[in-house]
C-alpha cells in the first residue's frame, strides 16, 4: 500500500508542487508536510484540542524524509477540530528537500500514507 502511494506521488514530488493535503486512502482529517531547513512540518486537524503527534520512526532515502507517526488524544467527547503542529529533525546532519507522513490514528493498529510534500508549508 504504502510502495503504491509513493510511486503514485513521485510525479507529484519531482515537480515541486509544494504542499499536497489529501493523499489517495487518508480519511483522518487534513494534514499538511513541509521541509525548511531540513526541518519537517507537520500540520494536522486533530478532531480534539488535546491531541499530540509523535514520530515513531523515521527513514531518510535519498532527498525524502518518511516519518511513521501516531496521533494520540481522546476519542470521545464533543469534537472541537484543531489545528496541532509537530516539527522533526534527523538525529544526524543529513540534507532533504521533501518529506512523506504515514500516520496512524489512536486506536489503530495501521500507518496510512497522510501527507507527503516538498519545500516549506504553504499557508
Amino acid at each position: 500500500m504504502i510502495i503504491r502511494a509513493s510511486i503514485a506521488l513521485c510525479p507529484l514530488l519531482l515537480t515541486g508542487c509544494g504542499t499536497i493535503t489529501s493523499v489517495h486512502g487518508w480519511v483522518g482529517g487534513p494534514v499538511q508536510a513541509g521541509v525548511e531547513h531540513d526541518t519537517v512540518t507537520v500540520r494536522y486537524e486533530a478532531p480534539r484540542a488535546d491531541w499530540t503527534l509523535t514520530v515513531d520512526r523515521s527513514k531518510l532515502t535519498d532527498d525524502t524524509a518518511v516519518l511513521w507517526m501516531t496521533a494520540h488524544g481522546k476519542t470521545k467527547g464533543p469534537l472541537d477540530q484543531t489545528a496541532i503542529t509537530s516539527t522533526w529533525q534527523p538525529a544526524e546532519a543529513a540534507s532533504f528537500e521533501c518529506v512523506q507522513i504515514n500516520l496512524r490514528l489512536p486506536q489503530e493498529t495501521k500507518y496510512r500514507p497522510a501527507a507527503a510534500g516538498c519545500g516549506p508549508l504553504s499557508n
